[in-house]
């Protein structure tokens, strides 16, 4: 789907998303998301959760393997492919409150209708807090799932709420995950620095927002204006290894 993107000054840019593949081009030519670039990071946390949900799954089905209900065939399936089905499960109540919220700020914004809260005890748990962190806060929304390119630095990405909170302009992304990671400081000073080239004002206010999708507890990250240059110099350097690696695998490919 293009989206034309003006910038303060008047120049515009057409940013082409492609869902399937989660890439983005900008006049047809390809640049990194956000996301994408932040990959070069490593996750060692993901590993040892990988493989508890394997010893998980095989505590739970451990008696119906004694009982040779369970092939050893199976049991292997079933402990490899353990940590993907928690991550399905956790992926659909993440994308319920992430759409609800979507919906709602929408809504705000003169654009469709109020969701209905789902019935699912944890989304609305989650959907609850979030509409209390905006009743204790002055939220004046300004966009929703914003297309972003940053000109200088060619990335692009999705942010999910341009706002102005107590007064201070700046982003808002949510989170659905166990807890707050130190790269979601980067990737919201770089959604931060797009922001600043897009509309022309500067980024006073970050804001990391995490809705669990286990449990459906809240927390509320304000991530200080001092710190926005020291964390985009570490996505910058992210971005340049980025780049770096993807020249020399295509170099590679010749």
């Amino acid at each position: 789907m293009d989206h034309l993107i003006t910038f303060h000054d008047g120049t515009e840019k057409t940013l082409a998303f492609r869902e399937d593949k989660h890439w983005y081009s900008v006049d047809g030519d390809y640049v990194p998301s956000v996301t994408t670039i932040l990959n070069v990071i490593s996750k060692p946390a993901l590993m040892p959760w990988a493989v508890k949900m394997g010893a998980d799954w095989f505590e739970a089905n451990y008696e119906s393997f004694s009982n040779a209900e369970v092939s050893v065939k199976d049991m292997v399936k079933g402990i490899k492919g353990a940590y993907r089905k928690k991550s399905q499960d956790a992926l659909n109540i993440g994308e319920a409150v992430h759409a609800w919220c979507e919906k709602a700020i929408k809504f705000k914004l003169g654009v469709g209708s109020m969701p209905e809260l789902p019935e699912n005890p944890i989304v609305r748990e989650s959907i609850e807090n979030f509409r209390d962190w905006t009743k204790e806060n002055d939220v004046k929304w300004i966009s929703s799932e914003e297309k972003l390119y940053n000109r200088k630095y060619k990335y692009a990405g999705t942010v999910d709420a341009v706002a102005e909170i107590n007064g201070s302009f700046g982003v808002i992304d949510f989170k659905t995950s166990k807890r707050l990671y130190d790269e979601y400081d980067l990737q919201v000073s770089a959604y931060g620095e797009a922001i600043e080239d897009m509309y022309g004002r500067d980024c006073e206010s970050s804001w990391l927002l995490r809705l669990d999708k286990e449990n459906g507890s809240f927390e509320a990250k304000e991530i200080p204006e001092e710190e926005h240059a020291e964390n985009f110099m570490a996505f910058y350097g992210a971005l340049s290894l980025y780049n770096r690696l993807t020249v020399l695998k295509n170099r590679g490919k010749k």
